[in-house]
């Protein structure tokens, strides 16, 4: 394969699985973060000048767009996402001038209404963004939309819904299980009977990979396909560190939680041509990381 790829947010979360997914199918990854190393495009796009750097050295038809702020506990109310969503945009139509001709960019489950059906969530359910995270997400879909559709070229929206893996903050609800396990203290889960979707962030690079491959477009949920509570979830890991009588399970979801919140994944796998789920052993996965 010999197609180049520009990779934003590479040395992030989800950003760093889907750089590794993609150099594994043999795509040239040109990375931009922060942090990278000498072989990509250390760079901060918030920064026009940087941005612009960033555009006049690639070459690639395809922009993956992992770049965001998400740091744990206060992403959802701040005020870099609108900061973040006005910087992708000048940063996609950057790109599209320069002959860019396919954009694939992250959203999120966020977008979606809390309110409604509490079975598996479609790419048509109402948009209702409960945060100023989704509204920014929402918001760059639509933006982002426009613009390819003006320039001719292709977006894949790609929304997200529950992850964990390598390099996650460890207050986020998978790691913060597996360190009282790891540490032999109780494993306490407030809200057991909620179903949710968790993904690895290295599935996730797999989806990614395997959907660069075809013309989907428009908005797509990506997820584990293998919903469970978050009780089960949590069994799961507290058996795989042989300590299952650490687990706590409560029942006091908060009055906004939906009781399921999991993706309908049939746009996925028909665009792939196979149905790909996560299997249980991929949460043991966890107590390998550092």
């Amino acid at each position: 394969m010999s197609e180049t790829v520009l990779l934003t947010g590479a040395s992030g979360f989800v950003g760093r699985a889907v750089h590794a997914a993609l150099l594994e199918r043999g795509y040239r990854v040109e990375p931009v973060g922060r942090g990278m190393a000498a072989d990509g495009h250390r760079a901060d796009l918030l920064d026009a000048a940087e941005r612009a750097r960033v555009l006049a050295k690639t070459k690639a038809e395809t922009l993956v767009h992992a770049a965001w702020f998400v740091e744990h506990g206060t992403f959802w109310h701040s005020p870099h996402n609108d900061i973040w969503r006005s910087a992708s945009v000048e940063f996609a139509r950057g790109f599209l001038k320069r002959g860019g001709k396919r954009i694939v960019a992250f959203g999120t489950c966020a977008e979606y209404s809390v309110t409604g059906s509490q079975g598996l969530w479609p790419e048509t359910r109402r948009l209702s963004p409960a945060t100023p995270y989704g509204q920014a997400k929402a918001d760059l879909c639509a933006d982002l939309s426009a613009l390819c559709r003006a320039a001719g070229a292709g977006l894949l929206w790609l929304r997200l819904f529950h992850l964990y893996g390598q390099g996650e903050a460890p207050a986020r609800f998978v790691p913060s299980l597996v360190g009282a396990l790891r540490e032999g203290r109780v494993a306490q889960v407030k809200a057991a009977g909620l179903v949710r979707d968790f993904a690895s962030t290295r599935h996730i690079g797999m989806l990614v990979g395997e959907l660069l491959g075809t013309s989907a477009c428009g908005a797509m949920n990506l997820g584990s396909g293998s919903p469970r509570s978050l009780g089960d979830l949590a069994r799961v890991l507290a058996e795989a560190a042989g300590r299952p009588g650490l687990l706590e399970l409560g029942n006091a979801p908060a009055p906004t939680d939906p009781a399921v919140m999991a993706p309908d994944l049939s746009r996925l796998w028909q665009a792939i041509g196979q149905r790909v789920e996560l299997p249980e052993v991929a949460l043991r996965e966890v107590f390998t990381y550092s």
